[in-house]
Formats: C-alpha cells, structure tokens, sequence
C-alpha cells in the first residue's frame, strides 16, 4: 500500500505544471484605471491624469539617505489597450549644466538630472535582463532600454519606435510624460529573449519602480524610489512595487442626448390642435337604436336550487341504505 501511494504523489507532482514565482507577495501599490480618452502627450498634465493611479516617487535612495537636495517625484498612471500613459512632475533645487551636456545625455544618461519608469512585465523577472527602462531628462531627451543585456539601449529618435515621450522643463521643476507603446516593445523584447507573462488585459500585473534623480553643478544629487528606501535598486526587480492593470474605464465620453426638433414639434402640435378643431365642427353622429329585447329561459332561485339539492342528497341516502340492507 505505501508502494502504491508513493507512486501515485510521484504521478502527481509530474502532472503539476510549475511556472516562475511572481513577486506578487511584494507591495501592490494599486490598480491602473482604463482610459478611454487617450491624454496628448506634450509634457503637460491633462486632467484625465486626475483620474489615474497616483505613485509618489518621494522616498530617498538609500545612495542619499537624506534626501539630498529635491522633492522628488510625483506620478500619475492610465493604460489602455495598446499604450501605458506615465506623467511625472519632479521637484528639484537647480539644474545640472555641464559643458558636454548634449555628450553626456546620448553616453552617460544616469549622470544628469534625469527620471526613470522601470517595469518589469511579468512580475517575475530575477534579473534586470527581463526589465524595460524608459528615461526622460530634463530637457525631454528620452533613452530608452528593453533588457539589460538583451537589447542595447538607444536615444532620442531611435526611441519612437517604442511609445512618444515628452519633457517640459519649468523654473524648479521639469514634467516628464511617456506613452509606452506595449506592443512593440513586447515584441522587441521577446525577440530577445526576455519574459512578459500574461497578455496585456484587465488584472495582469507589473512589477514598476520610478527613479527621479537631481544634479547639481557642484556635484550634489539627491535621489528619490517609490519603492521604501530600503528596496532601492534600479536593476533589482525583486524589490519593485507592482501595479495592476484595471478595467474600470475612465474618461469614457457622455452619451448623446438626442434633442427633438423644436419647429417639427410645434408643426405637429398644430397639425394636432387643428384636426381636434375639426372633429370639435363636425355634427355627432344619430344615436343608434335600442336593441330588441333577448327571451331567457325562466332562472331557479336559490331556494330552489337548495330544495333540489337536498332532495337529490335524500334519495342518495336511501339507495344506499338499502344496498346496505342486501349485503
């Protein structure tokens, strides 16, 4: 009998499928609502943003643990079913201006005042190789990475065929705005080896970290994750946040209320005012004759339908006992 059992668990445990754990035990920082109405991707904030999933980005790194010089980022979220929309309104003291600025943004990014969404598709990458990073810096230039090590990171125009992507820079603050394009970069990144998971639909879930980051010329920074400062680690899937792709639909248009036509109704009115006149003018119709009386057969009273009852129940009652009398 053991032998038998020990057989069937093993027959079992074959049978089970078993898939890369998601890092769905981590903090799910909320659902991403549908939008509708796809927001213009010009750096500046639509107010559909105000209906979307808000994720700060305000906790320090733990490379400047106090905080450093800026406020951070503040981030809203909205997809749809080919694009993820990210807005970010980041914080800062001052600007970073090196000589070799335009140098730097195409081969040294991560060295200027810059923001990052990085999003692991599956929530269950183990490595950076399975993280896509997107990065705006201040003066909107976008770098754009699909896997660490699969696919090389390209700049500026080379990043269009991946989303659109927007900078507005202000007096103490700069606004960044992505439109991820799915789609492209799934099929880019699968390409290449990298793992996506589920579809993108209602209830998938993403593994998402921002990263905002603020220079200065004397060579301060101050960075800020939205993840606890602790979890700090930009190519460290394993300490994202994740989000969930929502199917409660904002900026959804209002219907269309048909309004009747003013001038038809009042033809109609007076088409109908007029035919009551008309019907009002003309003489009533002679009163049609009585009709002839109708002959009924003659009814029994209730009385008489007692006493016939009461009868009929006798002559029962007497049949029966002379039955009863013969057997």
């Amino acid at each position: 009998m053991k032998k038998i059992i020990a057989i069937l668990l093993a027959l079992i445990l074959c049978a089970v499928p078993f898939t890369a754990l998601a890092h769905s035990d981590n903090n799910n920082a909320g659902t991403i609502p549908k939008t509708a109405t796809a927001p213009a991707i010009d750096g500046v904030k639509d107010d559909i943003y105000n209906q979307g999933l808000y994720l700060p980005a305000k906790n320090p790194h733990n490379a400047t643990p106090d905080g450093g010089m800026g406020g951070g980022a503040d981030a809203w979220l909205l997809w749809d079913d080919n694009f993820l929309y990210v807005f970010m309104d980041i914080k800062v003291v001052s600007f970073y201006s090196p000589d070799d600025y335009e140098d730097k943004q195409v081969g040294e990014p991560w060295a200027l005042t810059t923001v990052e969404v990085l999003l692991d598709f599956s929530n269950a990458a183990d490595s950076g190789d399975d993280v896509s990073q997107f990065r705006l810096n201040d003066r909107g230039f976008p770098n754009v990475t699909i896997g660490r090590s699969n696919i090389n990171w390209v700049s500026g125009a080379d990043c269009n065929p991946y989303g659109e992507f927007k900078g507005v820079k202000g007096k103490d603050s700069y606004t960044a705005e992505f439109k991820i394009d799915l789609n492209a970069v799934r099929k880019a990144g699968e390409a290449g080896g990298m793992n996506f998971g589920s579809a993108f639909a209602a209830g998938k879930q993403i593994g998402i970290y921002l990263f905002a980051q603020e220079c200065s010329d004397s060579g301060d920074q101050a960075l800020f994750v939205s993840v606890p400062t602790d979890q700090s680690g930009n190519w460290v899937p394993a300490n994202y946040d994740y989000v969930v792709l929502g199917d409660n639909v904002v900026g959804a248009a209002a219907p269309v209320v048909e309004v009747a036509d003013t001038a038809s109704n009042a033809d109609a009115g007076a088409a109908d005012s007029n035919a009551g006149a008309a019907e009002a003018a003309a003489p009533a119709p002679a009163p049609a004759p009585a009709p002839a009386p109708v002959v009924t057969a003659p009814k029994i009273g209730d009385a008489g339908v007692i006493i016939l009852v009461a009868v009929m129940a006798s002559a029962g009652v007497v049949i029966f006992r002379r039955k009863s009398e013969v057997r």
